[in-house]
């Protein structure tokens, strides 16, 4: 599955996170060939081809595949001003080394051809997310975003009030752990039971910024996700700085804690 977003209207690249919400239909485990979503951000900063800023950002993303696969995270720069280019990759809390690289690599070679002459852009593949810049954007932690209306792609659930509150639960939980527990990297995965069915998920952060960045971002999402989603039978949240998702199928290859939802008071 390949989104792309048409470029945007001029926006404050310094305060902005862009956000994505996709509800996936049933759909086997992700590869690093499922792009996801591009945004260019068109803040009239356009670079000129063969110019000093191109020649740094295609040796940014040269470099950010194998530096990130080392720990699944990395921010880095390449040149100096007018024309440095900063740049930062994230792969999925659970995927090995070599398919980080892979989709970071793949990420980076998409990313430059769908945003060309634009001087800040992200891209977001299920495994991995590539973001570049003409500005220092490490430690952002102001939210905004936006997101298209795909929510009828999914097929909705049988009880949706009951399913919304067991959803919130774990994705509140998950949001919880990846923020304040250091030894996740701000990554969590969880599962809960929804009837005879269960419910996975993840919360993820970038590692550049603090556990109370961490949280905000991803209660923020959350709301966002509760708006969308929260009746259907899956959905992702994609932006700068956190992303989360949900379905009713162990999409990631890592661990997870079961959550026992609580039972209403009276209930026997």
């Amino acid at each position: 599955m390949c989104s792309k977003m048409i470029p945007m209207t001029t926006i404050d690249v310094n305060l902005v996170m862009f956000l994505l919400i996709i509800p996936f239909s049933v759909l086997p485990v992700f590869t690093v060939a499922d792009h996801l979503f591009t945004f260019c951000s068109d803040d009239k900063r356009n670079y000129t081809l063969n110019s000093p800023y191109e020649s740094n950002l295609k040796s940014l993303l040269e470099t950010l595949p194998s530096i990130t696969s080392l720990t699944g995270f990395n921010y880095t720069s390449v040149g100096e001003s007018p024309d440095k280019v900063y740049g930062q990759a994230l792969c999925r809390g659970d995927v090995n080394s070599n398919s980080c690289q892979a989709c970071v690599e793949q990420a980076g070679q998409e990313i430059i051809n769908d945003c060309r002459n634009y001087t800040d852009a992200i891209i977001w593949y299920e495994l991995c997310q590539v973001h570049y810049s003409f500005h220092n954007m490490t430690s952002m932690s102001v939210y905004t975003g936006k997101y298209p209306g795909w929510d009828s792609q999914r097929k909705p659930v049988s009880d949706p009030q009951y399913f919304s509150g067991v959803l919130m639960y774990l994705m509140k939980n998950l949001s919880t752990e990846a923020a304040v527990n250091p030894s996740k990297l701000m990554f969590a995965t969880g599962a809960i039971k929804f009837g005879s069915q269960t419910v996975y998920g993840h919360a993820q952060c970038t590692r550049d910024i603090i556990p109370y960045d961490c949280q905000t971002c991803l209660t923020t999402a959350l709301a966002e996700l509760k708006g969308c989603c929260s009746s259907q039978e899956g959905g992702i949240i994609v932006s700068r700085s956190c992303n989360m998702r949900f379905d009713l199928y162990k999409y990631y290859n890592a661990s997870s804690y079961l959550l026992t939802y609580p039972s209403p008071k009276g209930s026997k």
